[in-house]
């Protein structure tokens, strides 16, 4: 009797705990679904999150490469006009030559007499001048080349570069969206309806750069003045001979001299010119104006701009003065300084006279970083909105959409978005920051890189139109 007793217990206790059972299992199914839920939208949104920091990070690497082919542009202008300059030299040494053989024909003054003056191997060169093969119509050609590669290639090159700099950007990142997102196809990074959007919240883009005028003071002309300096065919072609023995008593301290002047040069208008000159200076006396120096023009080369007139015709100095005295000439004609003169006025007039004048358009425009932005990264945010819903069909403007996907359980309407933000930046970098030269930003070196950046408080919150 007892027995059947307990057995009947036992049974209904066990159909009571069945219902607490199966409540148990489907709590526990409803708590796993949610959970499950909610580990794929955490992994969803730090998918998301991850793909915003590759959009943003390759769009600054868009940028950086872009700097620094500008940077690269802007050394390709310093490479061929330091190669402008030295066929302008050319030029005027070639010149320089011809003159010079000629002179040397005309005995005025005679080779021994130099050599007798200033040493046999100074004579001897003057001696051996002889005509030389007409080269001026092939350094024009090679100069005008580079000219018109600087204009017509470089400058609109950096052009192109600057206005496409934007959508440059945003192709990259674009390009970034769809490798991460491949199951949206073409629908990634559309503005208007896809399922994935790029969306600018700040941009340092403009007013970043500006285009600077070539011939004016500035970082191009420095540039080029300063690697012209390392040349020193380009340098100052200055040397003095002076006679030994005392020439007059009356002024004891003077002497005979030849003097060799030459130079190149980068005119204001940003132009090279570059001009030669050897001239004899006798020592001379008189009771009119005592002590002063003959000159004998030996030798003369000349290119300059087009954009410099030649001398009036009456300024000309006559190539003999057989028939009036040399210094009477001078003080009616010139202001030369006769008696303590330091250049060659006569060699330099007949140099601007036949002087050589190459068309050139100067130094190009050029791209820099604006004034107030060499201690600034270029720097953009951007926020990566991912769609909760189907979008709704040309047509099914009231039909109800619901959110799909791995955000269907994240409480957002179909037609909102989940979003997140992310930043990156091209910054300057340069070798010489490692010893502790900070250097500042420039165009005209190529050291961009490109980083994440952290999300401002200034960046707007809502996206850029």
């Amino acid at each position: 009797m007892t027995d059947a007793i307990a057995l009947k217990h036992c049974i209904v206790m066990r159909g009571q705990a069945l219902p607490l059972v199966l409540g148990l299992i489907s709590v526990g199914s409803i708590a796993w679904i949610a959970l499950y839920n909610v580990g794929q939208m955490a992994s969803a949104r730090i998918r998301l999150t991850h793909v915003a920091d590759a959009v943003a990070y390759s769009g600054a690497v868009a940028q950086a490469r872009s700097l620094n082919m500008l940077a690269y542009i802007n050394r390709a202008h310093v490479a061929h006009q330091v190669a402008m300059a030295h066929l302008v030299t050319l030029s005027s040494w070639a010149q320089y030559g011809q003159t010079q053989s000629q002179q040397r024909a005309t005995r005025n003054p005679p080779s021994t007499l130099i050599a007798g003056l200033f040493g046999a191997s100074v004579g001897k060169a003057y001696a051996q001048a002889r005509p030389t093969e007409d080269i001026g119509s092939a350094l024009a050609h090679a100069f005008q080349q580079h000219d018109d590669v600087v204009h017509q290639i470089l400058q609109q090159a950096s052009a192109s570069v600057v206005d496409s700099l934007k959508d440059s950007r945003q192709q990259m990142m674009s390009l970034a969206l769809r490798a991460n997102y491949p199951e949206y196809g073409s629908e990634v990074g559309r503005p208007e309806d896809g399922p994935l959007q790029i969306a600018l919240l700040s941009d340092g883009l403009p007013g970043y750069i500006r285009s600077y005028p070539g011939h004016q003071a500035g970082r191009l002309r420095h540039m080029v003045e300063h690697a012209a300096q390392r040349y020193d065919f380009l340098q100052r072609r200055n040397q003095t001979r002076r006679h030994n023995s005392i020439v007059n008593d009356h002024c004891p301290t003077k002497r005979h001299e030849l003097r060799r002047r030459g130079n190149t040069r980068l005119e204001t208008d940003g132009r090279w010119s570059a001009r030669d000159t050897l001239s004899f200076h006798a020592l001379r006396s008189n009771r009119w104006i005592g002590c002063y120096y003959r000159e004998y023009a030996m030798g003369w080369g000349d290119n300059s701009p087009q954009s410099k007139k030649n001398p009036h015709a009456s300024d000309q100095p006559p190539h003999g003065f057989a028939q009036q005295d040399f210094w009477r000439w001078v003080h009616e004609h010139t202001t030369w300084d006769l008696s303590s003169g330091r250049s060659n006025p006569m060699a330099k007039a007949y140099a601007a006279f036949s002087a050589m004048h190459w068309a050139s358009r100067g130094l190009p425009n050029y791209y820099e970083l604006n004034d107030d932005m060499a201690y600034r990264p270029l720097r953009f945010a951007i926020q990566l909105r991912h769609s909760a819903g189907r979008p709704v069909m040309q047509g099914a403007e009231n039909a109800r959409v619901t959110p799909i996907g791995r955000y269907a359980y994240h409480g957002l309407a179909a037609d909102e978005f989940v979003t997140v933000n992310s930043a990156a930046q091209a910054y300057f970098a340069p070798p010489s920051q490692n010893d502790g030269n900070n250097e500042l930003a420039s165009l005209f070196r190529p050291y961009w890189q490109a980083r994440l950046s952290p999300i401002l408080p200034g960046d707007v919150t809502r996206a850029q139109p």
